[in-house]
C-alpha cells in the first residue's frame, strides 16, 4: 500500500488503482485460456468434461467473459475521465471482479452450479451500470447515457441465454443477437476514438461526423441484432438482405472518411480500421448469403474475431500505454500480433465458405492465431498491468 502524494490518501495495489488494468489483465488472460479450450475440444471432442454443450459454453464465454471484463474495465476507466470523478478503484474493484471470476470459475469447474454464475453475472452487471450511471448522472452527460440501454439489453441476453441452455436453436439466436449489441459497442467507440487518434496522430483534421451518419450506423447494428434476437432463425426475406447491404454502405462511408489508407507506418492505428473494416465486410457477405445458416455462422465470426476481437486487442494495447504515462510505441511483435486477429478472422469465416472440408482447420488455425496474439499481449503489457505509472503519477 502506498500513499497519493496530491490526497494523502493510502494507494491500493497498482491493478486495483484503475478498472482497466484488471479488466485488461483477466480478458487477456482469459482470452488465451478459454480459446485454449475451445481448441483442445476440436482436436479431440471426447474430452469435454464440462457438463453444458461446449458450444454454447464457447459463445457464452467469449462474449459475456472475455469481452464484457475488457467492456467494464474500458467503460469506468472512460466515464472517469469523461465526467472528471474519479475512477472505480480498490476493493469495489475488487468486488466487480471478483463476481467476473467466480462465474468463470463455476462455469469453468462446477457447471451444476450454473444459477450461481447466472447470479454472479447479474451483480457484476448491475454494479457496472451503477458506476456507469452514477458518475453519468452526476456530470449531466446524456450523450453518455446511451450505454446504458445496450448494458441493459446484454443483461437480458445473458439471462435468456443461460435459460435456454439445453435449447441449441434458442441460445444460438440469442448469441448471435448478443455479438450485434456487441459489435454495437465496438461501433459507438470505434466512431470516438479511431478519427480522434488517427487525426491526431498524422495532423488530418479529419471533420466531425454528422449526426445523422452516426445515428444511421449504430442504428444498423442494433436493428439487425433486434431482428435475429426476436425473429426467426436464418430468415431469408428480401428487406433484410437490403439492410445488410444498406448498414454494409453505412460503414463503409463512414470509414471511409476517417482515412485510414494513410495509417500503414503506425500499428496502433491501421489495426483501428482494419478491425472496423470487419463491420461492413460481415454485412456485405450477409447480405449475398442472407438466408443460409451455414454461411451466417461462418460470417458472423468475422464480426466475434475481426471487428471485436481485433478491436480489443487494438484499445487494450494503447489504453495500457495512454494511461500509465508511457509512449504509444508498441514492439514489432505485437504488430504481428494485430495482424494474427485479422487473418483468425478470416480464415474462421471465409475458408468454410469456399472449401467447407476444410471448416475444422480453419477453427484451429484461426484459435491458435487468437492465442498467439493475445499471448503477445501478455508478455508485453502484463508486467505494466500490475506496475504503477511510469511518470509516478496517480492511477
Amino acid at each position: 500500500m502506498q500513499i497519493n502524494p496530491l490526497s494523502g490518501e493510502s494507494e491500493p495495489a497498482p491493478l486495483w488503482r484503475l478498472s482497466f488494468r484488471a479488466g485488461f489483465l483477466f480478458a487477456g488472460a482469459y482470452a488465451v485460456l478459454a480459446m485454449a479450450r475451445w481448441l483442445q475440444w476440436t482436436l479431440f471432442p471426447g474430452h469435454w468434461h464440462a457438463d453444458l454443450p461446449p458450444h454454447w459454453w464457447h459463445a457464452h464465454e467469449m462474449v459475456f467473459g472475455f469481452a464484457m471484463a475488457v467492456v467494464a474495465g474500458f467503460l469506468l476507466t472512460a466515464v472517469a475521465n469523461w465526467t472528471g470523478i474519479p475512477g472505480t478503484r480498490g476493493g469495489r474493484l475488487q468486488l466487480l471482479f471478483g463476481l467476473w471470476l467466480l462465474a468463470r470459475g463455476v462455469l469453468w469447474l462446477a457447471p451444476v452450479w450454473i444459477w450461481l454464475a447466472w447470479a454472479a453475472e447479474m451483480l457484476f452487471m448491475l454494479l457496472l451500470l451503477t458506476e456507469l450511471t452514477r458518475r453519468v448522472w452526476t456530470r449531466r452527460q446524456w450523450r453518455n447515457l446511451l450505454f446504458v440501454p445496450i448494458l441493459l439489453a446484454l443483461a437480458a441476453l445473458d439471462t435468456a441465454s443461460y435459460l435456454s441452455v439445453d435449447d441449441p436453436v434458442t441460445s444460438t439466436r440469442l448469441h448471435y443477437g448478443t455479438l450485434w449489441m456487441v459489435t454495437a459497442l465496438v461501433v459507438i467507440v470505434g466512431g470516438r476514438v479511431i478519427p480522434l487518434f488517427t487525426s491526431n496522430r498524422l495532423s488530418l483534421g479529419i471533420p466531425p461526423a454528422p449526426g445523422w451518419l452516426d445515428s444511421l450506423a449504430i442504428g444498423s447494428v442494433v436493428l439487425v441484432g433486434v431482428i435475429i434476437t426476436l425473429g426467426p432463425m436464418h430468415r431469408s426475406d428480401p428487406w433484410l438482405q437490403w439492410l445488410y447491404l444498406a448498414g454494409s454502405l453505412i460503414h463503409c462511408y463512414r470509414l471511409w472518411r476517417w482515412q485510414g489508407w494513410k495509417t500503414g507506418g503506425v500499428p496502433l492505428l491501421w489495426s483501428m480500421h482494419l478491425s472496423y473494416l470487419c463491420i461492413p465486410l460481415a454485412l456485405a457477405g450477409l447480405a449475398w448469403t442472407t438466408g443460409d445458416p451455414v454461411a451466417e455462422k461462418n460470417l458472423l465470426h468475422l464480426l466475434a474475431v475481426g471487428a471485436i476481437g481485433g478491436m480489443i486487442l487494438t484499445m487494450m494495447s494503447r489504453v495500457c500505454l495512454g494511461h500509465t504515462g508511457r509512449a504509444l510505441e508498441t514492439p514489432g511483435y505485437m504488430a504481428w500480433a494485430f495482424a494474427a486477429i485479422f487473418v483468425a478472422g478470416a480464415m474462421r469465416a471465409l475458408l468454410p465458405l469456399f472449401a467447407v472440408e476444410l471448416s475444422p482447420w480453419a477453427w484451429r488455425l484461426s484459435a491458435m492465431l487468437w492465442i498467439f496474439a493475445f499471448g503477445c499481449f501478455l508478455y508485453r503489457y502484463l508486467p505494466i498491468l500490475v506496475s504503477p505509472r511510469a511518470d509516478g503519477k496517480p492511477g
